[in-house]
């Protein structure tokens, strides 16, 4: 990999310690992006990208911009999309004014029109990230994906979580759409170190998108519930992929992500 190359995790999720109303028990009860900043400094991972967890702070961004002010150009902010959103894109104004440009929307509310909210993000200079897993395929959410990128050329889609093979033919059309990015996160949902499976899977989605369309997230801390899971063999497994160029090496772990969420 190129030594000048920037690495960034894509997809991560912190939150602190301190005790506080969410909407579901927090697992870990404390992941703070102190925790996060030094596991990803032990493999030399340099900045990320903080997600939130919609089933713990639904659209709270209050933690993960702290630190983002805290630790500035390490760290860039999602934003969330629930039903009230699809509806009034204009509630993400406040998003879009204190920097947040790529935004997290899940299958459950997918099911409604959304092109009123891809017009929005579009003018906005925005990014839709819909959250793609085995579960969303199966609901339908990556069947509308394709169609709504076609009908909004302007605006970029980012997919969370590949998914594997089991989502392997939806995506290679998918792939087809030159708007539509994916995030090669989430390896230990189809597969344990160190990762055969990933690294194959993510070899074959760079020849149908291309390395400039690939991000690696890690999925901390959901990622590392599951003893078996390792986030250095996550990362080597596409650092060390013998089948990938410096070049496409450099793109999927950090170059893509840099262009989408620290284009400045």
């Amino acid at each position: 990999m190129p030594t000048n190359a920037r690495t960034i995790d894509a997809h991560c999720h912190v939150w602190p310690g301190a005790p506080g109303t969410t909407a579901a028990p927090r697992e870990p009860a404390d992941y703070s992006i102190e925790t996060h900043l030094a596991r990803l400094a032990e493999h030399g991972i340099e900045a990320t990208v903080l997600v939130p967890h919609i089933a713990y702070d639904g659209r709270d961004l209050g933690y993960l911009h702290a630190c983002a002010a805290r630790y500035p150009g390490r760290c860039a902010v999602m934003g969330a999309i629930t039903g009230a959103e699809v509806a009034e894109p204009q509630r993400l104004d406040d998003d879009i004014a204190q920097g947040v440009r790529a935004f997290r929307i899940r299958a459950a509310d997918m099911h409604v029109p959304l092109d009123a909210l891809c017009e929005y993000l579009a003018r906005s200079g925005g990014v839709l990230c819909p959250l793609v897993t085995r579960a969303q395929a199966r609901a339908g959410a990556l069947d509308a994906i394709g169609p709504l990128a076609d009908r909004h050329p302007a605006l970029r889609f980012v997919l969370d979580h590949f998914g594997g093979d089991h989502n392997a033919p939806a995506l290679a059309q998918l792939a087809r759409r030159a708007n539509i990015l994916l995030k090669v996160s989430d390896f230990g949902a189809f597969d344990q170190p160190p990762y055969d499976a990933a690294r194959t899977a993510t070899v074959a989605m760079c020849a149908l998108f291309g390395a400039q369309r690939l991000m690696w997230g890690s999925n901390l801390p959901v990622f590392a519930l599951d003893a078996r899971q390792d986030l250095g063999a996550a990362w080597h497994a596409i650092r060390d992929a013998a089948s990938l160029g410096d070049t496409e090496r450099a793109a999927i772990l950090g170059g893509t992500a840099a262009t989408v969420f620290f284009p400045h």
